[in-house]
């Protein structure tokens, strides 16, 4: 399953992605990087490796270029040389894109394949970027050239950058169409042959909680409708924790944890409707730490329900392996 957005640093990361890896990735360090779930086994061996790769290097792409945006203010101008603080960047493994580059050229031309090759030529062009200034930076060498060489790699740099977050969306976009299709077959197929079981209770509720999160996930949306998606979650969720209860002794192992984290995650959501709902603005503190890149300690906001969403597909995923 993909999520919804993919920024700032706190992110809680694999990724499909509201955001998902996800929906659309917001502005910077609007919220945290969502997950694509595990594929179920139906779909293609195609689509497991894209979503594997997806998961292995989005969520460090996106880290990286909220970690510089966190210390250049002005991205059209670059670094001033006059900043306070100088983060540098996160390391993206250059290793594992030519690995990911090398399956997805293997590809056939479909529309998810386009969208892969277009990804993971966007990721393999900014990764190289981003090795170059991490040694820049990392070594402090702005300090011996009055960040001439900061200057210089910055239009390339954040254009990559630029350039990778579209493509990373479109992908994102695509892997979630082509998982939601195997996982909407694999749902009917268990409901048909098994019942409403566990296995089918747990995958139904995490599509439930799939469809809130790119919902609410967002700047703004429709409280009455939200309203609606996370009643429909808890129902599937208070069903799937009775059956577990009444079938204790076949309750899947790791089914505890992914208790845990549907409660999580259903506090984290109604929190979020509630804000939307009641048009409670934000706070100066709240904003404060909104800013400072850790919007998910904040009641109510799109990074909390996110990296709460996160830990469910985390939760969900181990459950399954």
């Amino acid at each position: 399953m993909s999520a919804c957005s993919k920024k700032t640093e706190d992110n809680a990361v694999t990724a499909p992605a509201p955001a998902a890896a996800s929906q659309a990735a917001p502005s910077s360090n609007a919220s945290a990087t969502s997950s694509v779930t595990k594929p179920v086994e139906s779909t293609t061996s195609k689509l497991q490796d894209y979503i594997a790769c997806y998961n292995k290097l989005d969520g460090d792409a996106h880290r990286s270029i909220a970690r510089y945006q966190s210390w250049v203010k002005d991205m059209d101008k670059g670094p001033s040389g006059k900043e306070m603080v100088v983060y540098g960047l996160y390391k993206i493994d250059v290793n594992d894109i030519a690995k990911c580059k090398a399956s997805f050229g293997k590809a056939a031309q479909g529309k998810l394949d386009i969208a892969a090759t277009a990804y993971i030529d966007s990721l393999s062009e900014l990764g190289t970027l981003i090795a170059e200034a991490d040694v820049y930076y990392d070594r402090e060498n702005f300090k011996d050239d009055a960040f001439a060489k900061g200057k210089k790699m910055h239009v390339p740099l954040a254009d990559a950058m630029k350039r990778f977050e579209e493509k990373s969306n479109v992908f994102s976009n695509e892997i979630e169409v082509e998982n939601d299709k195997a996982l909407d077959a694999e749902m009917q197929q268990l409901e048909k042959t098994e019942g409403r079981q566990l296995p089918y209770l747990q995958m139904a509720l995490m599509s439930k909680a799939k469809q809130l999160v790119r919902l609410i996930g967002e700047a703004s949306f429709d409280a009455a409708a939200a309203g609606k998606l996370l009643a429909e979650y808890e129902s599937l969720t208070d069903e799937a924790i009775a059956y577990a209860k009444k079938n204790s002794e076949s309750a899947a192992r790791g089914w505890s944890n992914l208790e845990r984290a549907t409660e999580e995650y259903r506090k984290a959501a109604k929190e979020r409707v509630r804000r939307i709902r009641d048009k409670e603005a934000y706070s100066e503190g709240e904003k404060m730490i909104l800013k400072q890149g850790s919007g998910w300690m904040v009641e109510g906001s799109q990074e909390k329900v996110t990296k709460v969403y996160n830990a469910l597909i985390e939760a969900s995923n181990r459950m399954n392996r």
